[in-house]
């Protein structure tokens, strides 16, 4: 049974399709029963606008309000935050749909939608979600333009068409305030605190399985352009954080005080000096990677004495950064309280592991380059095996891997290693950070991807400093010196883009990566430093914020006076009441036949009078009035009476 109709509701299937439109990238983000509560509003909204269903009273929005409330809480434990708000917004938009009343109520809905579809922005910042964002704001102005259309004499590609323009027309000055804006350092304004929460990467503890779970996923860590020629592969130790707490399972950061200062002592020489940029991908981390040791770095980062580069603030954002690095530089310097912290050991833990130590080092002659080289001889040639599926490790997990499973990870074999060397007296560490890089055939950069994530160690020796020593590399040396793709790991669990075969497909996506290297450097990471870069590339060297200031204003005026222009004398037809326009026209004819409107008089006393002087014109005249007092005062939506006004008045003529 159909119920009566409410003439604003049936008109609201545009902007319910914009609702979804706009909220098509939040979705895979929201949990289960936010999205069922969505699924319901939608269908209970077309029902509403089919006629099918009335719209709901003051007490049924009074709870469905708390039931959205309810829901929010349940999913998410809280109402406030970027994603709970995103998805309260969404479904207030929903509840607003049931309660239209006035047109007033749809332009609150769409510019909802206006708001809603810039927190896209909070989750990826990637060329794919600005088109999105470009499409949702024309259609979403089309929307505008349908509701705020008194005559509605246009048809759907109409209004997007007339958007569209719109949206051209501010194009121009978009990039006058995108390129000649004065750029601060760091961000105008603070992101909520679970912004960027779906970036992944490396984190500040380790554990069996951290990092083999990150080697499945063949997204960009960070992008690396030198100077010069690159490092060997077996020299890129891209170094993140160095961990030294150990519980047992999982080992976790534990800096020196910050006053503390690194000790680094350069090579002997500068062809082991490398200078590069990275550009960054979010992760939401304060720390960057550089390559072993770096020398040079900006000012407004810090160098721990772990030799940890950190940033003020964690990276929610694309960031590049310039750096030396000395690949021969030794770190040197170790305090009492650092030795102690690099030799602890959980107590009552693994027995059989520290006996082995034991027994190893004294074989060793107690020394200790002879015990290292013992350590990863044992690794080489026991028996270990090197898979992204090594079996749960218990209570003692160093003594499971060492002497029962013997199978593990990147992860697995640097935990043992430096569990061994703290076992015989050797201050050690784990570092973890990514190893290696791919070069892009097509450009001249190289891509580290999440799947060179990697876990090595670092052992204090009297006279050297912090050693690097990569356990891996005694049991899966392909690993480091060809990547993971030629470790001889599960295949199947590697990403597609290391594995595929299919050289076509491959191109395509090197292609795609150096259109998103050009996204990050040019849009995103657009900072003050690629300002002054883009300017120079104009001819505008050390040109000041206060001048660029003056450019800015002298620009926006000249062209928005030149699109102000082209709208209105250029565009009069498509951007102006387009039947008064044919009326004026109608009255200039016959204004130079002698007969000149009156303010004073309506269109059927003109015409009347029109007809007295030009009885021959009657029926002609009396057909274009009809046409224009329905177009204009009567609300009628037919393009075809529109287009025989038009002829009308073209064709007529004042004899």
């Amino acid at each position: 049974m159909l119920m009566a109709a409410n003439p604003l509701t049936e008109k609201l299937a545009p902007v319910l399709l914009g609702i979804h439109l706009v909220a098509l990238p939040l979705y895979p983000h929201l949990p289960l029963p936010v999205l069922l509560l969505t699924a319901l509003f939608t269908v209970w909204a077309w029902l509403i606008i089919r006629g099918r269903l009335p719209q709901p009273g003051r007490l049924v929005m009074f709870v469905l309000a708390i039931a959205v409330v309810a829901v929010l809480i349940q999913s998410f434990g809280t109402i406030l935050g970027q994603l709970p708000g995103s998805a309260m917004l969404l479904l207030l938009a929903f509840l607003k749909l049931f309660e239209m009343k006035a047109v007033r109520d749809i332009a609150i809905v769409i510019f909802m939608g206006f708001f809603l579809v810039a927190s896209k922005f909070f989750y990826s910042q990637s060329a794919l979600i600005a088109a999105h964002v470009i499409f949702v704001v024309v259609y979403l102005t089309s929307l505008l333009i349908v509701f705020s259309d008194r005559l509605g004499t246009t048809y759907f590609n109409q209004r997007m068409q007339k958007s569209f323009r719109m949206i051209m027309q501010a194009i121009p000055l978009m990039l006058i305030l995108f390129v000649l804006f004065p750029r601060v350092p760091g961000t105008l304004w603070g992101l909520p605190r679970d912004a960027q929460s779906a970036t992944s990467g490396l984190t500040d503890e380790m554990s069996p399985g951290t990092i083999n779970r990150l080697v499945g996923s063949g997204e960009v860590a960070f992008r690396v352009r030198f100077d010069s020629e690159p490092p060997p592969r077996s020299l890129l130790y891209w170094r993140g954080l160095a961990l030294s707490n150990y519980d047992g399972r999982t080992w976790r950061l534990e800096n020196a005080p910050v006053y503390t200062q690194p000790f680094v002592v350069g090579g002997p020489d500068q062809a082991s000096v490398y200078d590069y940029t990275v550009m960054l991908e979010p992760h939401d981390q304060h720390w960057l990677y550089t390559l072993e040791s770096t020398v040079q770095y900006e000012n407004r980062f810090v160098l721990t004495r772990e030799l940890h580069m950190v940033a003020a603030s964690r990276v929610t954002d694309v960031m590049d950064y310039s750096v030396s690095s000395d690949i021969s530089a030794r770190n040197n310097g170790l305090f009492e309280p650092e030795r102690r912290k690099n030799l602890a050991l959980p107590p009552g833990l693994n027995s059989r592991t520290i006996e082995f130590a034991e027994n190893l080092y004294n074989a060793s002659g107690r020394r200790a380059a002879d015990y290292i080289s013992a350590v990863l001889r044992h690794f080489s040639a026991d028996r270990f095996f090197y898979t992204l599926t090594p079996p749960l490790l218990g209570e003692n997990a160093m003594d499971d891997f060492l002497f029962d499973t013997r199978r593990g990870f990147c992860e697995h074999y640097s935990s043992a290693f430096v569990y061994l060397m703290r076992a015989a007296g050797i201050p050690s560490r784990v570092v973890i950070g990514y190893q290696g890089g791919t070069m892009h055939p097509f450009d001249d950069y190289m891509i580290v991807r999440q799947s060179d994530a990697h876990a090595w160690a670092e052992v204090w020796l009297d006279g050297e400093g912090w050693v690097r020593i990569d356990p891996t590399a005694a049991v899966a040396p392909d690993r480091i010196e060809s990547g993971i793709e030629s470790a001889g790991l599960e295949r199947e669990l590697l990403p597609n883009i290391l594995v595929s075969d299919n050289a076509l497909l491959q191109r395509a996506r090197f292609m795609m990566d150096s259109f998103h290297d050009s996204w990050n450097r040019w849009v995103v990471g657009f900072n003050s430093k690629r300002q002054r870069e883009l300017l120079g590339l104009l001819g505008f060297e050390n040109i000041s914020a206060s001048n660029l200031v003056t450019w800015l204003v002298v620009l926006m005026t000249a062209a928005g006076s030149v699109i102000a222009w082209w709208v209105v004398k250029k565009e009069p037809v498509r951007n102006r009441d387009v039947v008064r326009i044919y009326y004026d026209k109608l009255c200039r004819k016959l204004e130079r036949a002698g007969i000149r409107y009156r303010s004073n008089e309506g269109a059927s006393e003109f015409i009347a009078r029109v007809a007295r002087v030009l009885p021959s014109k009657r029926r002609e005249l009396a057909m274009i009035t009809g046409d224009y007092e329905r177009l204009r005062y009567g609300n009628d939506r037919d393009e075809r009476r529109l287009r025989r006004y038009k002829r009308a008045v073209n064709r007529f003529r004042a004899r």
